[in-house]
């Protein structure tokens, strides 16, 4: 009997032991988003880390989507993909202070994630966004926040309750821009998750909850380019997560101007070393702008993102394997600005359809690259007359076909027209035009 009873003990040790260390293998995530399609890319990300347990999703209203719109989507996602019950609750709707808000169109887009098939949302939790906020965030020891949207639930549980993040280890925080140039139009130096809500943000920059920033310093490095979607679509059937993502793409293309924002800081908090990671004093402005000052509180920030090791992965993730087996994605031609002057490699002429990657190299500053068809018996040493003659743009004559404006320090990726009768320029301020793309028009 006595040596029953020991191997009984025994066993029941080694069962608690095991559990025990199971738990400890595990972070515990809360992931705070404003219900944009990157942020649904990051939380499918997160949802298929094996260590990861993401124990509640709260949706701000003051980013890209509305709520309850934001929480009801990816209620549906987690119904859809018969994800673990995880806890969804909805904040505000408006910043804490102003009135900076998204385009209606993307808001709209965002509402529906661009109209792709979902089931019927799992409901809501009955505690707002601050109330389950607060209440995991209290219960939960060494959790992990990813943060995808403006902070406007986190600053209202640090007003609700200063110790709020007592128990939080890491904040990733997908926001700002430090180096790099912002990407609010109206605001060059501003990022839009900081910008939605600048109070929010100083409020929890205000706070001594450990940070790695992941601006778009970091983000510029990872452009949406078409390998996402051939990727995703030659390994749609390998679960329902690469389903749905394949779903999605098919009705919402995301070219243009658009970058693994949120999947990078996902990645991030699952590999550091992913980014490059250096300390800065930030304060966050008025304006939303993550300005260095001494003063600021010092930040981990990643200031640069190897692509080819993000891309492992996330698609480890979203299509199970890292090496999708497809030829890599390659432009038809390359536009470069380099602060000073401006370059082109690619076919002359420009072909009828292409894809352009637009490199920004300069330390600061937008740099507009612009397509356009010169009406007959007019060149280039025109143009730059115009403009040396005060002309506060493009000359009448000039028949603009498009104009992609890129921050400092970005790469980007865009469809377009092209053909034996347009020539694309670097267009930096009125007074530097170069053509750099057939035809070659004699001056």
């Amino acid at each position: 009997m006595r040596i029953v009873r020991t191997l009984f003990l025994l066993i029941c040790a080694i069962v608690l032991l095991t559990a025990c260390s199971g738990d400890d293998d595990v972070t515990r995530v809360v992931i705070d988003s404003d219900g944009a399609f990157d942020d649904i890319k990051a939380i499918l990300y997160l949802l298929e880390q094996p260590d990861i347990e993401v124990v509640a999703l709260t949706f701000s209203g003051t980013g890209i989507a509305h709520c309850p719109a934001a929480a009801e989507n990816a209620s549906a996602v987690l119904e859809r993909l018969d994800a673990p019950e995880i806890p969804v609750a909805c904040g505000r709707t408006t910043p804490l202070e102003g009135d900076n808000e998204a385009p209606d169109m993307w808001r709209a887009s965002a509402d529906t994630l661009g109209g792709v098939a979902l089931p019927d949302p799992r409901p809501l939790h009955q505690a707002g966004a601050v109330d389950l906020l607060s209440n995991v965030l209290a219960d939960t020891d060494d959790v992990v926040i990813v943060a995808l949207g403006p902070l406007t639930n986190l600053a209202e549980a640090v007003q609700a309750d200063a110790d709020v993040f007592a128990n939080t280890s890491m904040m990733y925080l997908m926001g700002g821009a430090v180096d790099a140039g912002g990407n609010v139009l109206d605001d060059a130096d501003a990022e839009f998750n900081i910008w939605a809500d600048p109070t929010a943000a100083q409020i929890v920059f205000d706070t001594d909850v450990p940070i790695t920033l992941v601006p778009l310093d970091a983000t510029n490095h990872v452009p949406i380019t078409p390998y996402l979607y051939d990727a995703v679509a030659a390994h749609r059937d390998y679960s329902e997560t690469s389903r749905f993502t394949a779903d999605y793409l098919e009705v919402s293309p995301l070219f243009g101007g658009m970058y693994h924002w949120d999947e990078l800081a996902a990645v991030v908090a699952i590999d550091e070393s992913v980014a490059t990671l250096e300390e800065r004093s930030l304060v966050v402005d008025t304006a939303g702008a993550t300005i260095e000052d001494p003063s600021g509180r010092v930040t981990r920030v990643a200031v640069a993102a190897d692509p080819e090791a993000f891309e492992a992965h996330f698609y480890s993730a979203i299509i199970g394997t890292p090496n999708p087996g497809i030829a890599e994605w390659t432009p038809d031609a390359v536009l470069t600005w380099d602060g000073s002057s401006c370059s082109y490699e690619g076919p002359d002429p420009l072909p009828d359809d292409l894809w352009i990657r637009l490199d920004n190299n300069a330390d600061e500053g937008f740099v507009a690259f612009v397509t356009g068809i010169y009406d007959a018996g007019t060149t280039v040493a025109d143009f730059e007359a115009s403009l040396a003659a005060g002309a506060p743009g493009a000359p009448d004559w000039w028949l603009e076909r498009a104009v992609i404006a890129v921050p400092a320090g970005a790469r980007d990726v865009w469809p377009t027209s092209g053909g034996p009768s347009i020539t694309a320029l670097c267009y930096a301020d009125p007074t530097k035009v170069w053509e750099v793309a057939g035809p070659r028009l004699p001056n």
